[in-house]
């Protein structure tokens, strides 16, 4: 684009970073970061920073990254820090999991989201105390983690399943087949290991 005399916006420089973070290319991608300032003179947006974070996160440079949000010339974003706190929980990084939670949780504190992930990764490392504390917080601030929900169409007809409903009118003859075939699986994996 540059050597056709096409000047990139913020659009291809977004998509460009998107590319290297998911390519593995962290060199190329901070070299196009910083030259979104230095060459074409444009602030970098937000989802620009968190790509970055993204970008050196998924490369398992965790503690570069958490340099870089601390170091931005902007306030980092609730998108900033659930990007980190994600990439933590994908690493294994509990301990600074905990202080991108804490930071996230200053910046949003209703997305039920953020507080799953930091429960998760704290039940992942066996850390009973810091689920206990994170699950009392978001029954502090009545935080419910909604039903799981799923459907299908069937004849132009709309079937919705919430876990732990049973108003569905079907409902008998739905539970009846599941179980039918539930017992036809534990046999077949009966049969297998004999």
């Amino acid at each position: 684009m540059i050597g056709s005399g096409v000047k990139p916006d913020h659009i291809i420089f977004t998509s460009m970073l998107s590319a290297c973070s998911h390519g593995g290319l962290i060199n190329e991608g901070l070299e196009i970061f910083y030259s979104i300032e230095k060459v074409h003179g444009m602030k970098p947006t937000m989802e620009q920073y968190a790509c970055v974070v993204d970008l050196l996160a998924r490369g398992g440079q965790l503690n570069e990254a958490y340099t870089f949000v601390t170091k931005m010339p902007v306030k980092p974003t609730a998108n900033i820090w659930g990007t980190l706190l994600g990439a933590c929980r994908n690493h294994h990084e509990v301990e600074l999991g905990r202080v991108a939670g804490i930071h996230l949780f200053e910046t949003e504190t209703n997305d039920i989201g953020n507080y799953v992930v930091l429960s998760n990764l704290y039940a992942a490392d066996e850390r009973w105390d810091e689920v206990l504390e994170t699950r009392k917080l978001m029954k502090s601030r009545d935080l419910k983690k909604p039903a799981g929900c799923s459907w299908i169409e069937v004849e132009r007809r709309e079937n919705v399943f919430i876990a732990g409903d049973t108003s569905h009118p079907e409902r008998s003859m739905i539970y009846s087949i599941l179980m039918a075939i539930d017992r036809q699986i534990k046999e077949k994996l009966a049969y297998f290991a004999d």
